[in-house]
């Protein structure tokens, strides 16, 4: 019996957490999230066709910032209400409600699980090396979303990369660095006010 025991909890310890169970824990353990991150774009063929750098800030639900600092400069806010991409070459704003605004981009997925949840389903990836990440695969319930799966991999509850593969078989990976976990932010961060003279499209009353 002694036996039948250790070996039903050794058995415990060595089944893999769930993709739904890994998923969740960051969602609940994660309420901020900032981090450096270096986004690359490949064709079908692995070869690297753009790369980009920039800041990712998450403050759930549904408030981030997504800032491009190089090659170009270009924001992505939301206060949870509302989406405002400022285009800094372009000297251009556009104003979205939230609910305009496409549930599958990457700043929207990860500051909410509901868009997760609403749109994907949600499976582990086998890991056949001995780093210890882990790494769970999303896969598009609709055919018009513009990712068809995304993978997010975890090293020790921390989100450090995401994979999305479109249906043109591009690829976009975003590896994040300077990772820190629920540092508060104050409000103003998720707001913005386009700066005088910059063209603004959209809905100038979303607040």
């Amino acid at each position: 019996m002694i036996k039948l025991l250790c070996a039903f909890l050794l058995l415990c310890f060595l089944t893999p957490v769930s993709a739904n169970k890994i998923l969740d824990q960051f969602f609940q353990s994660t309420q901020n999230f900032q981090a450096n991150f270096t986004q690359k774009v490949m064709n079908n063929s692995g070869r690297v066709i753009e790369e980009s750098k920039g800041l990712l800030i998450i403050s759930r639900p549904d408030k981030f910032v997504l800032d491009y600092h190089s090659p170009a400069e270009q924001k992505y806010i939301s206060n949870g209400q509302t989406i405002w991409i400022y285009d800094v070459e372009l000297e251009q704003v556009s104003i979205k409600e939230l609910d305009e605004a496409i549930g599958d981009s990457p700043a929207l997925l990860l500051s909410s699980n509901s868009n997760v949840y609403k749109h994907y389903t949600v499976s582990e990836q086998e890991n056949n090396s001995t780093d210890k990440i882990s790494k769970i695969i999303l896969h598009a319930k609709q055919e018009e979303m513009t990712f068809e799966k995304v993978l997010l991999a975890f090293s020790n509850g921390l989100l450090i990369r995401m994979v999305m593969y479109d249906s043109f078989g591009q690829i976009t990976q975003l590896d994040f660095s300077d990772i820190e976990v629920n540092k508060p932010f104050a409000l103003s961060t998720f707001t913005f006010v386009p700066p005088e003279g910059v063209d603004v499209i959209g809905n100038t009353s979303a607040k």
